[in-house]
């Protein structure tokens, strides 16, 4: 257990390090478009890494038997909404905000909110259904930029489609 919580916070020290330099760089520590341009894509690299966890984490959610067992979900959706939502203040117009991981920390938090208690038949259905969409977008979202850090719109339309679904699928539950 305490090797786990010690390669947790290595990997939480990592993406914290990257993002500060990253943002530092975007601040302008570095000058320039060039700078600009490196200090996206490695923010971008950092939100990838962010949605590669994120996946990763709906997955074994996915065996999840009570509430309890979500925290590292919404940990992960956590990081992964923060990072793309400054890889979006970096890049502007040009990459879509990405709803579906407040609507993962919001679906969490309800199910969370009376204590720990056993997940329903319908609840793990649908943590499956949300694990198979992030699974795409993840891999959807590596494909997001190009080594020159430029976003490319066919995939940006394509994380666009899948958030959408994504949203569509936790807001149906939402209402059960």
């Amino acid at each position: 257990m305490g090797k786990l919580r010690i390669g947790k916070l290595a990997v939480w020290l990592f993406a914290g390090l990257v993002i500060g330099v990253t943002l530092l760089q975007l601040s302008g520590g570095k000058k320039g478009e060039q700078g600009h341009e490196n200090a996206a894509h490695l923010l971008y690299q950092v939100s990838q890494f962010q949605m590669e966890l994120l996946a990763n984490a709906v997955s074994e959610a996915e065996k999840a038997k009570d509430t309890g067992q979500l925290d590292a979900l919404k940990q992960a959706a956590y990081s992964a909404n923060f990072t793309h939502e400054r890889l979006v203040m970096a890049e502007g117009e040009q990459l879509s905000e990405l709803a579906s991981m407040q609507q993962v920390l919001q679906y969490i938090v309800r199910l969370q909110i009376a204590g720990k208690r056993a997940l329903k038949p319908e609840e793990a259905e649908t943590l499956q259904a949300v694990g198979k969409l992030y699974q795409t977008m993840s891999e959807d979202y590596a494909k997001l930029m190009t080594s020159g850090g430029g976003v490319i719109s066919s995939q940006n339309d394509k994380l666009k489609k899948t958030d959408k679904m994504i949203v569509e699928q936790l807001r149906d539950m939402q209402k059960h």
